[in-house]
């Protein structure tokens, strides 16, 4: 299937997240942190990267901006995930994310929109 970067830092999250793309048969890298997404990111070419909004120090947003100014992750789905319940899909598409979700998640739904966007590259940024 796909390699997908999970980027929380809380690792329960991490490890949840992971646990369940890697259930459904997908290949997973992690990050505590966006600077650390953006290395790994560069490094491995994921195919798709779920990221949460709020991380201290370089968080979710700042992290979506910095890996859509680097043309080799142009083409990367980026997914925003938060508990934050002032986070919107609006604020996430403004910092480069293609999708947004909340959390808790509902692991079923989450994952076919995850495999969605992995199916349908004329839905990821940068495409017409």
């Amino acid at each position: 299937m796909a390699l997908i970067l999970v980027v929380d830092d809380r690792a329960v999250n991490r490890d949840l997240l992971s646990y369940l793309l890697r259930y459904f048969g997908h290949d997973v890298s992690t990050a505590p942190c966006g600077a650390e997404a953006l290395r790994i990111a560069l490094a491995e070419h994921p195919d798709l990267i779920v990221m949460d909004i709020e991380m201290p120090g370089t968080d979710g947003y700042t992290a979506a901006r910095l890996m859509r100014a680097e043309t080799a992750l142009l083409d990367v789905p980026l997914v925003a995930v938060s508990a934050v319940s002032t986070a919107t899909l609006e604020s996430a598409q403004r910092a480069g994310f293609a999708d947004f979700y909340r959390i808790p998640i509902e692991p079923q739904d989450f994952v076919a929109r995850i495999e969605s966007l992995l199916r349908h590259p004329a839905d990821r940024p940068g495409r017409a």
